[in-house]
């Protein structure tokens, strides 16, 4: 299992790509930074804490660009029947290609988040204030990946569907239609982030929207992605052909 992830892993990572999109995932930083300066002191948390959450949507493309490529690439470059020949179980499969997916999309998140640190200290946020960001991209990022990876498997044109579901479902009709904003992926991780940060602005307030706060409920639904997304992709690498 440790073998078949660190493979698809070192595949995704690859130099040009990770620095791309480590620069995209760090906008948070740039905009704090900038907000930052103009900014009353007293009320740095509750600008983290808005910038974060509202400008953080650029990390969500950062993890679909990275993770629909974790089986993607195998399988357009034509070396996934190879994997299939090995002695491995299509669950072994599953949870290897998920652990690669989300490992590549916590990278990208501890990037973000340490970003935001940086350009947080450069303008006098209280480190405290900063601690549970770790947690938002760190939520998305398993998230993004139990969703991700295995659309990244089924559909061709993987990478358009989940700009659709990014840009036009978590990005436009959340804020429209309560019931899809239970289904954000960010906003899952953003009710676990908004009840340990405790300080939030009014930004935080309304990416919200009816999606309360709440630890246990959010970290549930998070593990409750992460079955889905393996029971999908265990059935798929079952059942589907692997060219």
């Amino acid at each position: 299992m440790t073998t078949i992830a660190l493979h698809l892993y070192r595949r995704m990572m690859r130099k040009g790509r990770l620095l791309g999109l480590l620069a995209l995932s760090a906008v948070p930083g740039l905009v704090l930074w900038l907000a930052g300066l103009d900014a009353d002191q007293a009320e740095l948390a509750s600008l983290y804490a808005d910038i974060v959450s509202t400008v953080g949507f650029s990390f969500s493309i950062a993890a679909l660009v990275l993770t629909v490529a974790t089986l993607r690439e195998e399988r357009d470059g034509g070396t996934l029947p190879y994997l299939y020949m090995r002695p491995w179980s299509r669950s072994t499969l599953a949870v290897s290609s998920l652990l690669a997916g989300g490992a590549a999309a916590l990278t990208l998140a501890l990037g973000g988040w340490l970003a935001t640190v940086v350009a947080g200290v450069a303008i006098g946020v209280d480190l405290s204030a900063m601690l549970p960001g770790l947690i938002l991209f760190a939520g998305a990022a398993v998230g993004y990946a139990s969703l991700f990876v295995p659309l990244g498997y089924l559909v061709p044109r993987s990478l358009l569907v989940g700009l659709g579901y990014v840009v036009v479902v978590e990005s436009i009709l959340s804020n429209v239609v309560t019931g899809l904003a239970q289904l954000s992926i960010w906003r899952i991780a953003l009710r676990v982030y908004a009840d340990v940060a405790g300080t939030v602005g009014e930004g935080t307030r309304e990416v919200l929207g009816p999606v309360e706060a709440g630890l246990g409920e959010g970290s549930a639904t998070l593990v409750g992605v992460l079955i889905a997304g393996f029971v999908i992709l265990t059935l798929a690498l079952r059942h589907r052909d692997a060219l």
